[in-house]
């Protein structure tokens, strides 16, 4: 019979090598060993032939008999199997119960603020945050925020560059009014544990996480709003009264009102001040008594430009001190806005007072996006560490473009000259074209989203920013739209950090081609003024043909090099980035055209040079400019193929993203023409010195 304990062969050894030998030892061979019994006459055993040559004095070996099986009766297993089988059958019914109940209505949730932005995939921990790690120098020197140009904070009262001419008398606003088409709805629930504010409007972002499973966290990160548009700075203040009820809820509270102090904010200060009536009634409204008595709410004013200001430093809960304070802002005449170093030093003066009974609160007025962008990673810090939300009441941000301009009258000569602010572009880098096919962008398109450095600071520290509508008598141009956060939710720009908004643009053929495309291009600006003088206007314009031609054939390779991205293109997931790929192509086709119309112009200019209207006297000096135009100059058999080509390609886009910036952009390069024109300017001949005394906005 084989044994039950047959050694194991040199496989198995090698599978059981690593557990106890003890429990694997095969018995010993003779223990495998059986004897064959037979049966004598009288009943004993007779032993066989085999046993005669035994010795006698051995003794007799008795039978091996084999193991016999100990029987296992049901009766003895059944009582565990019985216990076994009712509890398996317990847990499953439990089981099938939760999943047919149905749940109770969850009730809302008061997080820490709106959840706003949807985000790309989140950061991960930021990396700037280590004040031992020297990767935010490398950052500063990478991403450093490039300074005006001298030309264009001095900018002129020449025509205007798409072709209309200044005929005196104040010109419109240029900010866009970006209003709410719809009541707001969505996250309600933030505000239902505060009694009286069920109903109220809210942001339409702040049912969006920047991250699921991570905002909607009650101990995760809470995510702020990048994008609030209100009708007006009372909304805006109506809206941030619940704000502060909401943190009034769980703490004492100190706000903080940071306020710009360049010469552009004095109308924006004066609204704040008629409005303030609004957030000190809506306070005194819901506020609790015992929370009154103790002082569980008060206000601090702080200024600041190149310098920081701290007008009311000492909170108060004192709403006439609060209103005094505010009108005592100085005007900063230095044309530069510190604001991360605001912000920074604000939360380091007040930071003793966040702790765990009071929170602190960061209101920030502002019409610009500040000069010191390069550091919204040590601001971000400063807001983290202390746990503090940050409010901005600001503009829009002209889209993918930094400046915006105002339009300045001098008193003296009636000349008018267009100094810059800083107002974007509403992304963390450019990520489209900076000229308009003959000069640097004037066009101040408007984005639909605030300035990013700001909008990423109020997104990360759980506060909102109010895109504030625009009512600035000073802007150079008009440009009234309106843009609904439904649409633009497929635009969103990525709040991540600059270094790793690089990284993922690195990572992308498309995007990294688009960007390498923005800044090859962003200085191809031709000569825009001419002598009144035959013989010098003929030189300057012979000078140019060479150029234009040149840019001809750059723009070309630039356009097959973006054809040769289609496939790219239809892959990329973001719908931003297919929507700057298709604009661009539009444009350096039409761009190619203006390089045929201005190379036409200077032909035209050399062979016969223009004569002007009227002679330059000592009060007036007429020269000329060269504007955008509709009208074609270069023969139509060189040129017909391409306006065709451009024009499909414009209305393409305009079709693909109606009632976004993109497609607003490609209507306004229609509008203003592919041609070039020669227009007459007349201007002081004290021009230029007399620029040095525009005031700095």
């Amino acid at each position: 019979m084989e044994s039950r304990f047959s050694a194991p062969s040199t496989d198995d050894a090698t599978l059981v090598d690593d557990r106890d030998d003890r429990d694997f030892q095969a018995p010993p061979p003779d223990a495998q060993r059986t004897m064959v019994v037979e049966p004598a006459a009288d009943g004993a055993a007779a032993p066989t032939a085999a046993d005669a040559t035994a010795p006698a004095a051995e003794p007799r070996m008795r039978k091996l008999q084999p193991r016999r099986r100990r029987r296992i009766r049901l009766k003895h297993v059944l009582p565990a199997w019985s216990v076994s089988l009712l509890v398996h059958l317990a847990i499953f019914t439990a089981l099938a119960a939760s999943i047919t109940t149905t749940a109770p209505e969850a009730g809302p949730v008061d997080i820490d603020s709106a959840l706003g932005g949807a985000d790309r995939a989140l950061e991960e921990t930021p990396i700037l945050d280590d004040p031992t790690d020297e990767r935010s120098k490398r950052l500063e020197e990478t991403f450093a925020m490039a300074p005006p140009d001298p030309a264009d904070v001095a900018a002129d009262q020449r025509p205007d560059i798409g072709s209309v001419v200044m005929t005196g008398g104040p010109a419109p606003s240029a900010t866009p009014d970006v209003r709410p088409s719809a009541p707001r709805g969505g996250a309600e629930g933030r505000f239902l544990t505060v009694a009286g504010l069920k109903g109220r409007n809210v942001s339409s972002f702040a049912g969006v996480p920047a991250a699921l499973g991570t905002d909607v966290s009650l101990d995760g990160p809470v995510g702020g709003d990048p994008t609030f548009d209100v009708a007006g700075v009372g909304d805006a203040l109506n809206q941030l009264s619940r704000e502060i009820l909401r943190h009034l809820n769980d703490h004492k509270v100190t706000v903080v009102w940071l306020f710009d102090e360049s010469a552009s904010m004095r109308d924006d200060q004066k609204t704040v001040v008629e409005n303030f009536d609004r957030v000190s009634s809506e306070l005194s409204r819901y506020v609790p008594p015992e929370k009154k008595a103790a002082a569980a709410l008060n206000h601090a004013i702080v200024g600041f430009g190149k310098e920081m200001d701290f007008v009311l430093e000492r909170p108060t809960p004192d709403a006439d001190a609060i209103r005094r304070a505010i009108t005592r802002l100085k005007v900063d005449d230095s044309g530069e806005e510190n604001t991360m170093r605001a912000i920074r030093e604000t939360v380091a003066r007040y930071s003793a007072l966040a702790g765990k009974d009071r929170r602190l609160l960061l209101v920030l007025v502002t019409d610009e996006s500040g000069d010191d962008g390069e550091n919204v990673e040590q601001a971000m810090e400063a807001l983290k560490t202390t746990k503090t939300p940050l409010y901005v009441l600001g503009r829009q941000a002209v889209f993918g473009y930094p400046f915006a301009r105002f339009r300045y009258e001098d008193p003296v000569t009636k000349d008018v000259y267009n100094p810059v602010i800083r107002r974007g572009p509403e992304t963390a880098d450019v990520e489209c074209f900076q000229w308009d096919g003959l000069y640097k962008r004037w066009d101040e398109q408007p984005s639909g989203f605030g300035s990013w450095e700001l909008a990423r600071l109020a997104k990360e520290s759980g506060g909102i920013y109010f895109l504030l509508p625009s009512e600035e008598f000073m802007r150079m141009r008009q440009r009234e739209k309106t843009y609904t956060v439904e649409v633009l939710k497929e635009y969103m720009p990525e709040y991540v950090s600059r270094a790793a908004y690089a990284q993922r643009r690195a990572a992308s053929d498309l995007r990294q081609t688009l960007y390498a495309l923005t800044t090859q291009t962003k200085d191809l600006s031709y000569r825009r003024d001419f002598p009144v003088e035959p013989l010098a206007q003929r030189q300057a314009a012979l000078e140019q043909i060479p150029t234009a031609t040149e840019r001809i054939a750059a723009l070309v390779g630039v356009q097959k090099r973006l054809e040769s991205l289609k496939k790219l293109r239809d892959r990329e997931p973001e719908r931003r980035w297919r929507a700057h790929y298709d604009l661009m192509l539009a444009q350096t086709v039409a761009f190619q055209l203006k390089s045929f119309e201005y190379r036409a112009l200077m032909e035209s200019l050399a062979g016969k040079p223009r004569a002007a209207t009227k002679r330059s006297t000592p009060e007036r000096t007429v020269s000329f400019v060269v504007d955008h135009a509709d009208k074609p100059l270069a023969p139509e058999s060189q040129t017909a193929k391409k306006y065709a080509e451009a024009r499909k390609l414009l209305n393409d886009v305009v079709a693909e993203y109606p009632d976004t910036p993109w497609a607003d952009l490609a209507k306004s390069t229609l509008a203003r023409g592919f041609g070039v024109v020669l227009n007459q300017w007349e201007h002081s001949p004290k021009y230029e010195e007399r620029g040095k005394l525009v005031p700095k906005f």
